[in-house]
């Protein structure tokens, strides 16, 4: 029904548009380029730039054992792994209700429950992990992320792992843009 009255809104939003009188001009008429219609609204934000990422969009995938899994969100936070202070970086394939983003940051109990899939990373001063759910793989280095920055309180960065250290059977090549939450 929301959808419904979503695109009837939008069907006499252009048909009153294309009504309106528009004032002569001097000018030659220019045959304006044809446009596709409207995307029905969705849960994720919209980019604005092609190719560049919104707050709370990730792009790209991750394999793991030979199951390869697209990642759309990303969400961020600060807590406790390994007994350390880190920033937390979650990158999913579906939406992590806004109510549960803190307890998922803090302990993951969506992820490792296995009703969403993606990966988690732990960043802090000296090293980056990063864990596959649902397969609970996992690797550390003290490699950062490519174009890993945060600013204002978002965090951005690009990971770009052909599993060299997995033979191969766990890669992942992802960016993302996440506010960091409180």
């Amino acid at each position: 029904m929301k959808r419904f009255l979503v695109y009837a809104f939008c069907f006499f939003i252009l048909v009153g548009c294309s009504l309106t009188k528009k004032a002569p001009t001097n000018q030659p008429a220019q045959s304006e380029p044809t446009r596709a219609p409207a995307a029905p609204a969705t849960t994720q934000p919209a980019s604005s730039q092609p190719g560049e990422l919104s707050v709370g969009q990730a792009s790209g995938t991750y394999t793991a054992k030979g199951e390869t899994v697209e990642l759309k969100y990303a969400y961020a936070g600060r807590a406790e792994r390994f007994g350390t202070e880190s920033l937390v970086i979650l990158l999913t394939d579906k939406p992590i209700p806004p109510d549960a983003v803190a307890e998922e940051i803090k302990s993951t109990p969506l992820l490792e429950g296995e009703k969403i899939r993606g990966l988690e990373y732990a960043i802090d001063e000296n090293s980056m992990w990063v864990r596959y759910h649902p397969s609970q793989y996992q690797e550390s280095s003290s490699n950062k992320l490519k174009e890993y920055k945060v600013e204002n309180d978002i965090v951005s960065g690009v990971d770009d792992n052909e599993g060299n250290l997995s033979g191969g059977k766990y890669e992942r090549k992802v960016k993302f843009v996440a506010a960091i939450s409180k």
